[in-house]
């Protein structure tokens, strides 16, 4: 699993309390062997402006879902095929919930056969409780176990 720098995690963290109530959602990019590269790319929800459904069908919005703007990604992808990067780590936050990998967030994260969507990539998830980050925890797929297997994440002081 990715490891970021605490200055990494804290802008993270930042951004989702700045985003609170409202999930809030990012990619990691960079070298994997290269932490100095890892670069954090903010990304816009459109969950409030695009219809989103979870796994129940139910239709959700900012507060329990994201949704990611294809354009925006096009440019991250832009700019890591320019300087030789790769997708480490998508992060979102849960607003008033734990810093578990929901039932939603697995499901978005495989595809239809059961295989991750971005294999190699670690998904971070940030609990933030009346806009203060509280708890964090990162999940990357076990092979083995055919799940996602979650780890804490220690959070910076401050």
């Amino acid at each position: 699993m990715t490891d970021l720098a605490a200055a990494q995690l804290t802008e993270i963290c930042r951004q989702a309390e700045a985003g609170y109530p409202e999930e809030v959602f990012g990619l990691v990019i960079g070298r994997r062997d290269a932490s100095r590269t890892f670069r954090i790319r903010p990304m816009t929800n459109l969950a409030n402006r695009q219809p989103v459904a979870g796994p129940d069908g139910a239709p959700r919005d900012a507060r329990t879902a994201y949704m990611m703007d294809a354009r925006e990604y096009l440019t991250v992808q832009d700019e890591m095929d320019r300087d030789g990067l790769e997708m480490l780590m998508i992060y979102h936050s849960h607003p008033d919930h734990d810093a578990n990998f929901s039932r939603t967030d697995r499901q978005w994260a495989l595809m239809t056969d059961g295989e991750p969507l971005w294999p190699g990539v670690t998904y971070l998830v940030v609990s933030v409780r009346a806009g203060r980050t509280v708890e964090a925890s990162s999940f990357g797929w076990d092979p083995a176990a055919r799940d996602f297997t979650r780890r804490l994440v220690e959070l910076p002081a401050g």
